[in-house]
């Protein structure tokens, strides 16, 4: 059984992008996808995702907000935020996120991503460490 991944993003044309190119891998399956706060919380009660990939700004609140409470809602259930804004990092690592990618990305870093957070572990992209940071 695959990765099973539940989609948060307001752009319909963004969140099928890159539903599409999840799905494309062999062990990653999108399951659900939402473009409101409200979707997500009623879909996230309704399919069993193991990650959930969250844009941060959304028409009805906000993909922080909304990880602090799909991790309350749903146990097992990993967040990763996916936005354009790099100063929402420390946010997301505060709100519980698991992992952290900027949607500027490679494709194949938001799979590696998603990977790394389903299997328990953390994901923090470096195009969006602090310059010091940079090894």
């Amino acid at each position: 059984m695959g990765i099973r991944i539940l989609l948060v993003d307001d752009h319909e044309l963004v969140r099928q992008g890159i539903a599409e190119m999840l799905s494309a891998e062999t062990d990653l399956d999108v399951v659900g996808q939402a473009g409101t706060v409200a979707r997500a919380l009623v879909l996230a009660r309704q399919i069993e995702a193991d990650v959930a990939v969250l844009d941060v700004r959304m028409p009805d609140g906000n993909g922080l907000d909304l990880c602090r409470e799909l991790l309350v809602r749903v146990p097992g259930l990993r967040c990763l935020v996916l936005t354009s804004d790099d100063g929402s990092r420390a946010d997301a690592i505060t709100a519980g996120a698991s992992g952290f990618v900027l949607k500027q990305v490679l494709g194949m870093t938001l799979v590696d991503a998603v990977r790394a957070v389903a299997a328990g572990g953390s994901h923090l992209d470096a195009e969006s460490r602090p310059e010091h940071e940079h090894r």
